[in-house]
């Protein structure tokens, strides 16, 4: 699938060297531009943006003569104040036009300079990380980058929220299950230590975690493997030295430095705690980031133990993507047996968003920037804008069912209208012929498969889809690293057994639901996860290939064609990993024994009444039907035990 994306444009190239912008263009006389070399695979890495910056040829009176005055007084009370990013994404759209729901998710959570993840609170300084309340501004500033002039309409809270590091926890705008309790990472080791017992508990493993967040989850399953499986532990471990290739150990794929500094300060405490000390274990880190803890207290070791040369190091290695952590051992030779987890992951990966119009036709969701009314428009504009809406028709206006994502009691209240709209364009794009597989007029093709026309034409007008394309790769890439090196797969996140047929697409800012297109930058923007689709990117691969292929190529492709591709699953020998589930995170819970472990942890003589009412609440909180237990899922990829019997719990 990613050859396949990428070829379409749905899924960003990989990172490449980013071209050094401050450079002097001018050539240097005798000497020919630097050319990459031609990709191997034919998908061209060649980005017209690492030489243009497109929002720097913005002109407010050429590309959106029919925006809106948003330093007005009028519209200051009507619109919400900007962000950095706002401005940036205006002036975008403004010369390349409106972009997609993937590609507005992609900038608002991953943008280098302004993205919710990477520097949550650009507003340096500002109270409550730069967001602004919706309390009225006496400031008649004409100018539409109003946000460096809000700081009367920031309230409350602290500062501290820089870098994308307290985004999640009560303090933040969303709280994730490891936060509750390290009874969930307990359980999934519990999991975990089912299938490394089956492999037949091998001397090196590595452990994966794939948007590690604050670095909660990590550091409770480190927490109990050494405590609790010794053996699972000694296998993390590592004998080289400082400055050696990492290949056993821990991995954490994070792309955000804020986010990387949170999870090393997790990690120096863990190894602060007695559980660590009393086991002699110990984490080793990159040169590049030793250590200001170590510095600060003049330890040899962050603990602040002295060094002992029989302690067991854990090596802790950082990636910016899956694709560099090592397979295989770097003495051996031999592939590691990996285990990989994403907690809260897919529901941050950009989607893609289609509609459905008048007969039958299907159009893809793209993200405009808000328009001038009729009574703010000078009568010579009128006709400008009548053909801009003419061209892309405002989503909502066709929407039947904006209400799925926005129940009352949950909406900001009193909120004010974004600076952003959803439109809908006049024409199909490459994400919605591909992934819905449609003809260029938006209609459903059966391509072999007549259920999928039917099902698409009995929606009813209005109806949303949403896809997401970087999920599917993902969990293919996980798969092919299974097949190679052994090992197990869980994915845990909210969303259901197959697309909602609603929109799902929703902001959240501390604790409170917005509109998604609110505030760009500063508010978490997630959507639920296609769990069926995930089962059916693994389960049924080739199949899935072979029509996308055949959709865009409009011939026939052989599967024995696709199988000699680089994306095959049978280049792996003997193991045939596979997906199970999902079910509930509750059922999940509860088939680890979590209830089991928590009763006879409060049937303690030791456990005080407060820790024992935390345990339980705690433990109601994440298996509960009407909390965690069922809007939760989990996903397994692994092979079957004797290529008969589907992993515990599934």
């Amino acid at each position: 699938l990613r050859k396949l994306f990428l070829q379409q444009g749905i899924v960003p190239p990989p990172p490449r060297p980013k071209i050094d912008k401050s450079a002097s263009a001018t050539p240097v006389p005798g000497e020919a531009p630097v050319i990459p070399p031609p990709d191997p695979s034919g998908v061209s890495k060649a980005d017209p943006e690492d030489i243009l910056d497109l929002s720097s040829m913005y002109d407010p009176s050429i590309h959106l003569p029919d925006k809106p005055n948003f330093a007005s007084p009028e519209n200051r009370i009507k619109y919400e104040a900007g962000t950095p990013l706002t401005d940036e994404l205006i002036a975008y759209i403004g010369v390349r036009g409106p972009i997609t729901v993937a590609e507005f998710m992609r900038r608002v959570l991953r943008d280098g300079r302004y993205g919710y993840y990477t520097t949550k609170g650009s507003r340096s300084g500002k109270k409550l990380g730069g967001i602004a309340a919706s309390s009225d501004v006496e400031d008649d500033v004409d100018d539409d980058n109003d946000w460096d002039l809000d700081e009367d309409e920031i309230g409350g809270g602290n500062g501290d929220a820089v870098g994308g590091e307290h985004v999640i926890g009560s303090g933040g705008d969303f709280i994730t299950a490891p936060e509750v309790s390290q009874l969930f990472g307990e359980s999934l080791l519990v999991w975990f230590m089912t299938q490394y017992q089956t492999m037949g508990s091998p001397s090196k493993v590595q452990l994966i975690e794939i948007g590690p967040g604050k670095g909660t989850l990590m550091c409770d399953i480190l927490r109990s493997a050494i405590a609790t499986f010794p053996d699972f532990a000694s296998a993390l471990t590592s004998t080289g030295g400082e400055g050696d290739k990492v290949d056993v150990g821990v991995h954490l794929v994070e792309v955000t430095n804020g986010m990387r500094a949170r999870q090393k300060e997790s990690l120096r405490n863990l190894e602060k705690e007695s559980t660590l000390i009393d086991k002699k274990f110990r984490f080793r880190y990159p040169i590049e980031v030793e250590d200001y803890s170590n510095e600060q207290n003049g330890n040899s070791k962050p603990g602040g133990e002295s060094d002992d040369s029989k302690d067991q190091t854990i090596a802790i290695q950082w990636h910016d993507v899956l694709s560099s952590v090592p397979t295989n051992d770097d003495t051996t030779g031999e592939p590691i047996p990996t285990f990989v987890v994403c907690q809260e992951l897919i529901d941050a990966l950009p989607i893609h968003c289609f509609q459905k119009i008048d007969s039958e036709a299907w159009r893809e969701r793209l993200i405009d920037v808000a328009i001038r009314d009729d009574s703010e428009a000078p009568a010579e504009e009128i006709s400008v804008r009548g053909a801009v809406t003419r061209r892309y028709a405002d989503a909502v206006k066709n929407e039947k069912t904006a209400a799925t994502s926005t129940s009352p009691g949950t909406m900001e209240k009193n909120a004010k209208i974004p600076r952003l709209r959803f439109v809908l364009p006049p024409d199909t794009t490459p994400a919605l012929r591909t992934l819905l597989q449609v003809d260029r007029k938006g209609f459903p093709s059966d391509n072999g498969n007549p259920n999928h026309k039917s099902t698409l034409n009995a929606l009813p007008t209005g109806s949303i889809i949403e896809a997401c394309p970087e999920g599917l790769v993902l969990v293919q890439d996980i798969v092919d690293r299974i097949e190679k090196c052994n090992g197990a797969a869980l994915i845990i996140d909210y969303g259901g057994d197959g697309s909602s047929g609603g929109d799902t697409m929703r902001g959240f800012w501390r604790h409170t639901q917005v509109h998604p297109l609110s505030r760009p930058g500063e508010v978490d923007v997630t959507a639920d996860v296609d769990f069926g689709a995930l089962r059916e990117a693994v389960n049924r691969r080739v199949t899935l290939e072979e029509s996308l292929e055949k959709k865009r190529t409009g011939s026939r492709i052989t599967r024995k064609q696709i199988e000699g591709t680089e994306i095959s699953s049978s280049k792996h020998k003997g193991i045939k990993a596979e997906a199970f589930g999902p079910i509930t995170q509750g059922k999940f819970l509860a088939s680890m024994g979590v209830v089991e472990r928590v009763t006879k942890k409060i049937e303690d003589d030791s456990t005080t009444d407060d820790q024992a009412l935390e345990l339980y609440s705690a433990m109601e909180r994440l298996m509960a039907s009407d909390q965690m237990g069922e809007r939760y899922k989990v996903l397994s990829i692994a092979p079957k035990k004797d290529n008969l019997f589907p992993p515990p719990g599934f």
